[in-house]
């Protein structure tokens, strides 16, 4: 090949990797969240806005009825990202979750902590104040988008020695679909995190009370042991303008951002960017960002590995630990 031929060639090569960088620039991708009114409905949200101000990318979120709703088609690439709960994220990568299928295809790209707050809520004056009242009464069930969501309450009612068999079921879908059954006087109690907006709706309108755990170390375990080895018990002050009476404990896991591998290394790194460069403006978007501060993009429990351009970004930040790398080899 002559001078002016290979000159041609890297010319050629030159254009074609700018045009690949410009069309991943360019890319409109999705990301996938609970529904409109949930916590991780917020926390994607302020996800996707906070990478499309910051970055060349365009994130649109897209609402399902639940995890189990989208899995698929986050697992095969047809949604690019999703915010998600450590747990869920935990069982879709082990097949625990009611598909029995394991969505091998997840990886992690930023964590944060406590990223979710969970447990049993009431009606302020229903006379119901901790978990063991909930013995005899008609609590919320099924929540058939949410697999976690069915093995969190079986949990929770085993921390007051209760079980299905001590309480009444009544079948809902997704985890707002519980709250407006307690609203409608469907159920005495039903399932909800920390700050879901629908649940500071009902508190204003009617008042909620939030339900205490019983802290001990056998009930973490046998929390953990029920629900995923990520469990934490975590003391929420009393602050009755969003339905916490007292003082109480409750359940917490990390929240991620998740991704497919096949998402290419360019579009993983501007999200991160993005992320990183607007950390203080992200979690002061809703309460459930309030935990992705830039030390807890990296956990050193990963319930699912971590895309390999996460991994490049953390090293040069510094925070991709010796722990970490352990945790991710062994997937």
């Amino acid at each position: 090949m002559n001078k002016i031929a290979c000159i041609g060639q890297r010319l050629l090569l030159g254009a074609a990797a700018a045009f690949a960088a410009a069309s991943i620039s360019a890319q409109t991708l999705t990301l996938a969240t609970d529904a409109a009114g949930t916590t991780y409905n917020a926390v994607g949200s302020g996800m996707a806005k906070t990478i499309t101000e910051a970055s060349k990318l365009r994130v649109i979120v897209r609402p399902f009825g639940g995890p189990d709703a989208y899995l698929d088609q986050l697992n095969n690439n047809e949604v690019n990202f999703a915010a998600l709960s450590g747990s869920t994220a935990y069982l879709s990568y082990n097949g625990k979750n009611r598909a029995k299928k394991a969505y091998k295809n997840l990886r992690l790209i930023r964590s944060g902590e406590g990223g979710l707050k969970v447990g049993f809520i009431a009606l302020k004056n229903s006379g119901i104040s901790k978990v063991t009242d909930l013995k005899g009464k008609r609590v919320a069930s099924d929540y058939g988008g949410h697999a976690v969501i069915g093995r969190s309450i079986a949990a929770a009612l085993a921390s007051a020695d209760l079980g299905w068999k001590d309480v009444k079921g009544v079948p809902v879908t997704g985890a707002n679909d519980g709250v407006t059954a307690l609203d409608a006087g469907r159920v005495d109690a039903c399932w909800a995190s920390l700050g879901q907006p629908v649940v500071r709706q009902l508190n204003a309108a009617k008042g909620v009370r939030y339900l205490s755990f019983v802290k001990t170390d056998a009930s973490l375990a046998m929390l953990r042991e029920k629900i995923f080895p990520g469990v934490k018990l975590e003391t929420v002050k009393k602050n009755p303008s969003i339905g916490v009476q007292e003082d109480i404990f409750m359940i917490t896991y990390d929240a991620y951002m998740i991704t497919n591998k096949d998402v290419p290394d360019a579009v993983v790194r501007q999200a991160l960017e993005a992320l990183w460069a607007k950390t203080d403006e992200l979690v002061k978007i809703h309460r459930g960002l309030g935990g992705f501060i830039r030390p807890a993009a990296v956990t050193e429990i990963p319930m699912v590995p971590y895309h390999p351009a996460a991994i490049a970004f953390y090293k040069e930040k510094g925070l991709w630990s010796k722990q970490a790398a352990l945790a991710n080899s062994k997937f």
